[in-house]
C-alpha cells in the first residue's frame, strides 16, 4: 500500500511471460492493470518502494537466457514501468522477495546460484538496491530444494521468513526469524 492509499498487486502471466500490477485507489472495491512490464521472459514480481517513491520491481526469469534477476522501475505509483533490465544477481529461474525494512535498509531473499535451488541467501542493501553488500545463507545442501521464499519484519523489528524445504524426500513449509543484523554480522 502505497502513501496515496493506492494498493498494488504484482501479477504475471505464465502464458505470455509478462509482469504487470493490480491497481486499486478505493482500498480495493475496483481494480484496473498498470501498463506491463517489458522484458525477457518476466516472472513474479517483488515491488519495494524508494523513499523517493520510486518503485521497483524484481523478478525471476521464466526461460534459460542469462540466469539472472530481472529489474524495472516505476516513478508514477505503479501506472507504467521501464524495460527490465538484468541485474548482476545469478538466479535458477526460481521466485524470489525483496522488502524495505522500517530502517530503510532492504532484503531480498533468493536462490543465489545460476542453476539448482540448493542454497538460499538474504542479501542486504544499505543502498535501496544498486548494491546487495552483505550475503548471508539460510540454506546450502547439494541436492535439498528451497523456494518460493516469502518475507516480512514483524512489529518487534524481527524478520519472518517462510519458504518450501525439501531435502532427502521430506517436503515441509519452513519458518525463520531473524534479527535483520544478522545477515551483516559474520
Amino acid at each position: 500500500v502505497l502513501p496515496s492509499g493506492r494498493i498494488i498487486l504484482p501479477l504475471y502471466s505464465d502464458g505470455f511471460y509478462v509482469g504487470l500490477m493490480a491497481l486499486s485507489d478505493d482500498q480495493g472495491t475496483s481494480w484496473r492493470p498498470s501498463a506491463p512490464i517489458a522484458g525477457a521472459l518476466l516472472n513474479q514480481p517483488t515491488v519495494v518502494r524508494k523513499k523517493n517513491g520510486t518503485l521497483v520491481a524484481y523478478m525471476r526469469e521464466e526461460g534459460d537466457l542469462k540466469h539472472r534477476v530481472l529489474k524495472s522501475q516505476s516513478a508514477d505509483d505503479g501506472e507504467t514501468w521501464s524495460v527490465a533490465e538484468y541485474t548482476d544477481i545469478p538466479n535458477p529461474n526460481a521466485s524470489l522477495e525483496v522488502i524495505a525494512l522500517k530502517d530503510g535498509r532492504w532484503i531480498m531473499i533468493y536462490n543465489d546460484s545460476e542453476a539448482e535451488r540448493d542454497t538460499l541467501a538474504l542479501a542486504m542493501s544499505d543502498d535501496e538496491g544498486t548494491t546487495w553488500r552483505w550475503i548471508r545463507h539460510l540454506e546450502q545442501q547439494p541436492g535439498g530444494s528451497f523456494h518460493y521464499p516469502s518475507i516480512l519484519q514483524s512489529r518487534d523489528g524481527k524478520v519472518h521468513i517462510t519458504y518450501t524445504h525439501a531435502v532427502n524426500g521430506q517436503k515441509s513449509i519452513k519458518h525463520v526469524r531473524i534479527n535483520p543484523d544478522w545477515i551483516i554480522e559474520k
